[in-house]
C-alpha cells in the first residue's frame, strides 16, 4: 500500500509537469485526480495533502479550487536534468558557458527519440513573449541543424559570439529569424552566418520567486 501510495503521488507530479510545459493553469484536485486514474476527489485531496505537507506542491483555496501548484521541492522530485546555460530572447547576450546548475523535469517529458539529444536552456529577455516563451523561462531543446520553416529555433549568430530563440523562415540565401514581439525587430542574416543548434520542443514556466 505505501509503494502503491508513492506510486500515485509521483503520478500526480509528473502531471502537474506536463501540465505546466503545455501552458496549462494551476488545475483543481478532481482534474489532478481523474488524470492519475482516482475516482474519488477525496482520495485525490488525501494524496495532494500529503504532497502539499512534504513541500511537493503548493496551495492556497479550498478544494473545488484550480490552485493546485507545483513547489521548487516539488520539480525535484521528478527527476533531474542539466541546465546547459542561458539563451537571449532578444539581442546583446553572448553565449553562456556551461555550468552546473541543475532543474528538475519528469524523464518521460525529455525523452529523446533515439538518435537524438535533449537540453535545457533557461531564457532572457522578452522577444519571444507572443510564442508563450518569457523571461525565466526553460526551453527543452532537440539537437535539430535543418529543422522546417517556422519552428522556433535556438540559432548560433557572429561565428558563434552571439546565441538567440527566434521563430525560423528561410528566405532563398537568407534566413530571417522572427521575433514574437511587437517590441523586437526579426534578424534577416545570410545562411552561411547562421547555425541552427536545434529546435524547441517544449517550454517549461517554473514557478516564479516571490
Amino acid at each position: 500500500m505505501v509503494r502503491e501510495n508513492l506510486e500515485v503521488r509521483m503520478e500526480m507530479l509528473r502531471y502537474l509537469v506536463r501540465r505546466n510545459a503545455a501552458g496549462e493553469g494551476p488545475p483543481s484536485v478532481r482534474e489532478v485526480g481523474e488524470a492519475v486514474g482516482l475516482r474519488s476527489s477525496q482520495t485525490a485531496y488525501k494524496h495532494l495533502r500529503k504532497l502539499e505537507e512534504a513541500g511537493y506542491v503548493r496551495r492556497e483555496g479550498g478544494r473545488k479550487a484550480r490552485d493546485v501548484k507545483l513547489t521548487e521541492r516539488g520539480w525535484e522530485a521528478a527527476g533531474r536534468l542539466p541546465l546547459m546555460g542561458r539563451i537571449a530572447a532578444g539581442r546583446g547576450l553572448e553565449a553562456v558557458a556551461v555550468g552546473d546548475e541543475a532543474y528538475s523535469l519528469v524523464a518521460e517529458l525529455l525523452g529523446s527519440p533515439a538518435g537524438s539529444i535533449r537540453y535545457l536552456l533557461r531564457v532572457v529577455g522578452q522577444s519571444m513573449i507572443g510564442a508563450h516563451i518569457a523571461d525565466g523561462d526553460l526551453l527543452v531543446v532537440e539537437e535539430d541543424e535543418d529543422p522546417p520553416d517556422g519552428s522556433v529555433v535556438v540559432a548560433l549568430l557572429r561565428n558563434g559570439e552571439e546565441v538567440t530563440v527566434k521563430r525560423l523562415y528561410r528566405e532563398g540565401e537568407m534566413v530571417r529569424l522572427r521575433a514574437e514581439n511587437g517590441g523586437h525587430e526579426d534578424l534577416l542574416v545570410p545562411e552561411e552566418d547562421l547555425k541552427v543548434q536545434g529546435r524547441v520542443v517544449y517550454v517549461i514556466h517554473p514557478p516564479r520567486r516571490r
